[in-house]
């Protein structure tokens, strides 16, 4: 009866461990998992505190770039300009006081820019435009030596042969003045073997006129020349004209075809 009693009770000291036991490891399960999960909201946390701080990071440079461009430096070298105070004695009655005071450059630049339809034009850059009038004034004083011919051949004394003619060979003295015979723009310059220094001028409308055996030039190429200016002087006559003397060679085309000046002398 007393070993049963001794085992019954050994039982239940075993039980009770057993449920000890139990209850021990339910605890500790339980405390795992909170812990986990704290861990699990630390690291959320973390990661969410690392976010910020990256985009904090790539918004500053930003931020100060726009600062720069917004606040530019002031460089304290550049030339403050002070317009001058004008004295009431010194304008005269006629002028504004509100006008603008003009300087020299102001006025050299005016005089070059005129306007035209409501538009400023740069009047240096712009070629005045050539029509020929039909007429020619004598280029020299003297007598005809040759005259143009291309329909039958001439005799030229220098060269002991005849040929054709596409110029008036006039005669004059070296250091005559050789006159422009109509406005036009000179498009060449150039020397030549037979007549000497020689300038080829554009008179409009497919006109050109050719003066050969000069020196002295006034003018140089692309500039414009009024009827009646000077452009050089008479040369002594090249060799081709050596028995025919001093003289001007004056020749006119018409789209780069000979023509007879003496149609349009007056």
């Amino acid at each position: 009866m007393k070993e049963r009693k001794t085992n019954g009770w050994t039982g239940q000291k075993q039980i009770a461990v057993a449920a000890c036991m139990i209850l021990i490891l339910a605890t500790c399960l339980t405390g795992l998992m909170i812990a986990k999960n704290i861990d699990k909201k630390n690291q959320e946390l973390e990661l969410a505190k690392n976010e910020a701080l990256k985009e904090a990071q790539i918004e500053k440079p930003l931020v100060e770039e726009v600062d720069s461009v917004i606040t530019p430096k002031v460089n304290k070298q550049e030339k403050v300009t002070v317009e001058p105070k004008v004295l009431a004695d010194e304008l005269n009655n006629d002028m504004d006081v509100d006008q603008p005071i003009e300087t020299e450059d102001d006025e050299k630049s005016e005089e070059n820019v005129q306007p035209v339809g409501g538009c400023a034009i740069n009047m240096e850059k712009v070629q005045p435009q050539i029509s020929f009038s039909g007429e020619l004034a004598w280029p020299v004083e003297g007598s005809v030596l040759m005259n143009y011919s291309m329909d039958h051949s001439i005799y030229f004394a220098t060269l002991d042969q005849y040929k054709y003619n596409p110029a008036m060979i006039i005669s004059a003295n070296i250091g005559d003045e050789v006159s422009s015979a109509a406005a036009g723009t000179i498009v060449k310059v150039f020397d030549d073997a037979q007549t000497g220094t020689t300038v080829v001028m554009d008179i409009g409308d497919g006109y050109e006129l050719t003066y050969g055996q000069l020196q002295e030039l006034r003018f140089k190429e692309g500039a414009s020349v009024l009827a009646g200016d000077v452009i050089g002087t008479v040369a002594k006559a090249s060799k081709y004209y050596s028995l025919e003397g001093n003289n001007l060679y004056f020749a006119m085309t018409k789209d780069n075809e000979p023509t007879n000046p003496l149609d349009y002398l007056n």
